[in-house]
């Protein structure tokens, strides 16, 4: 289980829900969380700021970041 994946379960969420709530797609979500896609920097301050986490918590390190 991804970072992300336990953050949005231990939150209680769906994905859809955390899209309604980020407005990251629910098909981003999920490529994020199965590893077919890295996030780039403005997903991930929307889906922290979402979960009241920060970035940090959300990938664990750096690595596999767009800087975009």
């Amino acid at each position: 289980m991804t970072p992300l994946e336990r953050l949005r379960r231990n939150a209680n969420l769906t994905q859809l829900q955390l899209e309604e709530m980020s407005g990251v797609s629910q098909t981003t979500i999920s490529a994020i969380e199965n590893g077919r896609m890295n996030p780039t920097a403005g997903t991930l301050r929307k889906l922290s700021k979402a979960l009241g986490v920060t970035i940090e918590k959300i990938i664990g390190d750096s690595e596999g970041v767009k800087d975009v």
